[in-house]
């Protein structure tokens, strides 16, 4: 089943209110959200993908660095053929803002997308 966008916006709500610093959005990706982190003080840097929203429940990947701080969060894949990622409670704002403030700093920045001969082929027209 589909997540709700208005799961997806209350999450986006409890993320915003536990860090100051970063903004938060989300995507949708085949019925499911992928919510995006970017600093607040590097306006025109790329948004990091840093969540899943599957089935109105919230995911992060299993980060080394937040091994000891989820230990006891329960695990579960968030769609079919996918590895275990930790099921976040979206209430426990001080959790939300300890991953952040632990994670985003290590995200590689994201490359950016190729574009395609097609439309290189069309601008050069121009």
């Amino acid at each position: 089943m589909p997540s709700s966008s208005e799961f997806k916006d209350f999450v986006l709500e409890c993320l915003e209110s536990s860090t100051k610093g970063h903004r938060f959005s989300a995507k949708k990706m085949f019925g499911e959200y992928c919510v995006y982190v970017q600093d607040s003080h590097a306006p025109f840097e790329h948004p990091k993908p840093l969540f899943l929203i599957c089935d109105d429940t919230l995911f992060i990947k299993q980060y080394k660095e937040l091994a000891t701080l989820l230990e006891s969060t329960p695990k579960a894949p968030p769609f079919a053929g996918a590895k275990e990622w930790h099921i976040l409670d979206v209430d426990s704002s001080a959790l939300l803002g300890e991953i952040t403030q632990t994670i985003v700093p290590l995200l590689p920045t994201p490359k950016p997308k190729n574009r395609t001969k097609k439309h290189k082929a069309k601008n050069t027209k121009s």
